[in-house]
């Protein structure tokens, strides 16, 4: 089994880098400029899909996701490579909820906590929106190491981005257990929107 699991996350991670390949000669890798404080975010929404891959202790786990920033509430969906779903997360100002690919309702605190119970590991969600985005968080203390890495909140964040803009093609973060890969085939951004749905839909289901 141990062997197995290691052949298949040595695809995913293969497919992955050869997605990545295709589009290396518009992509850069991030510098010390590329990076700015959270107060100066000018867009936080944003509409995006691709995939990722997780390393948790030396197990490997690979998707596919598509994942709304909406301001005030995020939606994330996470589907197994075959296209199966395997959860639904979201999270508004009253928490965070989701719905598991038998339709069973979970609520809980946050996003990390939920992920682990749901996925199997845990996704540095409340700051991650800004870190793909080239933000670091203001109210945190940061460091920008000498290869362009952002490091915070116990994360090193590794960023390349398309050529002429700051649209994220890769993400790369590590910490003490997690290494995650996030590579994104598709990210459109936009501007805050007052009028945007800020309640996620799940929680109808449970009422």
């Amino acid at each position: 089994m141990q062997k197995l699991r290691s052949k298949f996350l040595l695809l995913a991670l293969n497919i992955l880098f050869l997605g990545a390949c295709t589009n290396l000669m518009t992509v850069k890798r991030v510098t010390e400029e590329d990076w700015q404080s959270s107060d100066n975010q000018l867009n936080a929404n944003f509409d995006s899909s691709g995939r990722l891959a997780v390393i948790d202790d030396g197990k490997g786990s690979y998707a596919n996701f598509s994942w709304q920033n909406l301001g005030k509430m995020q939606i994330i969906e996470v589907n197994t490579p075959l296209g199966n779903s395997v959860g639904v997360l979201c999270q508004d100002t009253q928490g965070v909820i989701a719905e598991d690919s038998r339709g069973r309702i979970t609520t809980a605190t946050s996003v990390e906590e939920l992920s682990q119970q749901m996925l199997g590991f845990s996704l540095p969600f409340d700051h991650l929106n800004q870190w793909i985005q080239g933000y670091w968080i203001a109210y945190e203390p940061h460091k920008i190491l000498a290869n362009g890495s952002l490091q915070q909140s116990g994360w090193i964040i590794h960023r390349e981005i398309f050529k002429d803009s700051n649209i994220p093609r890769i993400v790369r973060l590590n910490n003490n257990r997690f290494e995650i890969k996030l590579v994104f085939d598709d990210f459109s951004q936009s501007g805050a929107d007052d009028d945007v749905v800020s309640q996620c839909e799940l929680r109808l289901k449970q009422s």
